[in-house]
């Protein structure tokens, strides 16, 4: 493994935190209002809207490793193997306004163009997200960069996410105007032109990031490695096998915990208006932890430190489940869920490094976006089972989008997704956590 260069210079590092605003205003954008728009705007039922995403989703979980194994083995003539594809930003773009489109009258014809236009988003996300996971393997071989990368990735990921959630919904509730009790007016057009600023930001922060960093982790010698070889190698890892637990289980507990705090402000508390006080706590504290989350691991480790994140989470959890209706409990769920996944996003991601590191040493082979997006494929099955289990909930509890008060089966539903199931999965991913053995940092050469 060669180093091509000896620091890291601004402009490079807010490249990343670039491509994470873009990709997290996206994916919260989407996650927080896809299914509340099939189901209260195009009319679609719950379950069958669930049903959809979910297809969608582990089809993108599919073609994940797909992409990957062809970039890894394909770079550019200038041997970059993942920024090129940052520029499927722009039909990205133009499919997400698509899907926040009423494009017919009729319901049948709204899930089918729902689901085709979303097996085709998931392609795109995929070749879009190949730079945001494998370039932070690939801009050093050392820890400390590496650290200094994630600090600015995930500063951008609170940045994305405030846009995307904090201030995208007061966004789509002005466009669409609001009636006396809080209800969206002309949801049609709210976010239809919430979907459009989103679509532009995601495609400048895309190609700022293309023009302001640099691949330089190279592989000694260029060597295909055909998909299921790769897969093979990297499930023979026990490090690996438990990154892809830990990656699911984290998946779990973001979307339940963030994607559907909307009807938890609409049908729990009965106040959408608190989407985005709810919301902007949650990104604080998630702001204000990313800067010491390296004292913290210096401090504590690897394990320790995801295993005091996960406790935190628990207990804020049990406030959570025990006074869901008290807006304060919401604040406390998002202010703990903020600490914890700070602290998850980060130490998975270490551990996705060391494991691409550990692969080149006993295998002499670079399979970085294979490491990530086989991980990407947890994530995403992750997503897709929480999706799934939230729709059906709410079809099984009679949930109805067409009223402003929901039955008290349904408001439990919401209640248990994001709550005790955030405690089920939590709980799994401190079984999960390997014991703090990373691999050697990396000197670079001519230093």
């Amino acid at each position: 493994m060669k180093d091509r260069s000896v620091s890291l210079r601004l402009p490079e590092k807010l490249g990343y935190a670039g491509i994470s605003i873009a990709d997290n205003l996206r994916t919260s954008f989407f996650s927080t209002f896809m299914l509340f728009f099939g189901t209260n705007v195009l009319g679609i039922r719950p379950g069958l809207m669930s049903t959809l995403l979910s297809v969608s989703i582990v089809w993108d979980a599919i073609n994940d490793p797909l992409i990957a194994s062809y970039a890894d083995n394909h770079p550019n003539r200038n041997g970059d193997r993942s920024r090129q594809y940052l520029f499927a930003s722009i039909p990205m773009g133009i499919i997400l306004v698509m899907l926040f489109s009423r494009l017919s009258d009729s319901v049948t014809a709204c899930a089918v163009i729902i689901l085709v236009l979303n097996l085709l988003y998931s392609i795109c996300t995929t070749m879009h997200r190949l730079p945001f996971y494998a370039m932070m393997i690939l801009v050093s071989p050392r820890e400390e960069d590496r650290i200094s990368v994630n600090k600015f990735h995930f500063f951008g990921t609170g940045i994305g996410a405030a846009i995307g959630s904090v201030v995208m919904w007061p966004l789509v509730r002005i466009i669409g105007g609001v009636d006396s009790d809080g209800n969206l007016i002309n949801p049609e057009k709210g976010f239809f032109v919430g979907a459009v600023v989103v679509a532009v930001v995601i495609i400048a922060f895309s190609l700022y990031h293309y023009f302001t960093t640099r691949e330089r982790v190279r592989p000694q010698k260029m060597e295909q490695t055909p998909l299921i070889e790769a897969i093979k190698i990297l499930f023979k890892k026990a490090s690996f096998r438990r990154n892809v637990v830990l990656d699911f289980f984290r998946s779990a507990i973001l979307t339940a915990v963030t994607s559907y705090a909307l009807y938890y402000a609409s049908y729990v508390i009965n106040k959408p208006g608190m989407l985005t006080p709810i919301y902007a706590v949650y990104l604080v504290a998630n702001m204000i932890i990313i800067p010491m989350v390296g004292k913290l691991l210096n401090k504590f480790g690897r394990r320790r430190s995801m295993f005091i994140a996960a406790l935190v989470l628990i207990a804020g959890e049990l406030v959570f489940v025990a006074l869901a209706r008290n807006l304060a409990a919401g604040f406390v769920l998002v202010l703990t869920a903020g600490f914890a996944i700070s602290v998850f996003n980060v130490v998975i991601s270490l551990h996705r490094a060391s494991i691409a590191d550990e692969v080149e040493d006993t295998e002499g082979r670079r399979v970085d976006a294979m490491v990530s997006n086989v991980c990407g494929f947890a994530v995403k099955c992750g997503g897709a089972l929480i999706t799934l289990l939230f729709g059906w909930i709410l079809d099984f509890t009679h949930y109805d989008g067409t009223l402003s008060v929901q039955p008290e089966s349904a408001v439990n539903g919401i209640i248990f997704i994001m709550g005790w199931s955030v405690i089920l999965f939590t709980i799994g991913m401190m079984l999960a956590t390997p014991k703090d053995n990373p691999a050697p940092a990396q000197e670079p050469e001519g230093e």
